[in-house]
């Protein structure tokens, strides 16, 4: 049983919980979720204790693994169970991105998603090269910002060997998008894309409409370095 798996974990937390941190980080999480109010070194050392001892679950069990985090009401959970899915992104079979579509598009916040994108789909768009595009197609047309945002940057951890025409294509669809969201992670994806590229992304941002605040983003690092 996944309840019985995680009994230590929920002891560790709420033992650790501070209910002024909690009430300070659901205010910042705009009163999305509750939190045990766990800092986030705290909460990964407990975490990586338990795991030490208790061991990571079977892949077979991941799915119900994470449908138990997400239950959960505390946002911790969910933050666990995502880094204990980042341990098995690089060997996961292509199964694992429905997984990782439903987290993104259940309990959706940036604080989710912008683990998620990266740092479990973007990796196993990398292992499996043959279905991304069908993936980046779905996302893109499904009219879900949070899957939208995820095709914008999950590549962030790859900016030396991202794939410049999907970005940039995806950056110029989604350019008139109004959400908040959307237009700051097309200025994040070109901004870190910039670090190693800053004359393509000049170029890009020079030769498309783009929002105020993609634009800025998107900037940011060339114009430090030009003021430097």
């Amino acid at each position: 049983m996944i309840e019985n798996y995680f009994a230590e974990l929920k002891y560790a937390f709420e033992k650790n919980a501070d209910p002024a941190n909690a009430a300070s980080a659901k205010a910042y999480m705009r009163n999305k979720s509750e939190f045990y109010g766990l800092p986030s070194p705290l909460r990964r050392q407990l975490l990586k204790d338990f795991i030490a001892k208790s061991g990571y679950p079977p892949y077979e069990q991941l799915e119900k693994m994470i449908h138990y985090a997400w239950a959960q009401p505390q946002r911790e959970w969910q933050y666990a169970a995502m880094e204990i899915v980042e341990k098995f992104a690089k060997k996961a079979d292509p199964g694992l991105l429905d997984l990782c579509e439903w987290m993104i598009t259940n309990k959706s916040w940036w604080d989710s998603v912008d683990f998620l994108a990266p740092n479990i789909a973007g990796v196993i768009f990398k292992k499996y090269p043959e279905i991304k595009m069908q993936y980046i197609e779905n996302w893109m047309q499904s009219g879900n910002l949070w899957l939208q945002r995820s095709c914008l940057l999950h590549q962030l951890r790859d900016n030396k060997t991202a794939d410049r025409a999907l970005l940039f294509n995806l950056c110029e669809r989604l350019a008139s998008h109004p959400d908040f969201f959307i237009r700051k992670a097309i200025g994040w994806s070109l901004r870190q894309y910039s670090k190693t590229f800053p004359e393509a992304v000049i170029e890009f941002v020079n030769l498309h409409e783009l929002s105020n605040l993609s634009r800025k983003e998107a900037l940011k690092v060339i114009n430090k370095g030009q003021r430097a």
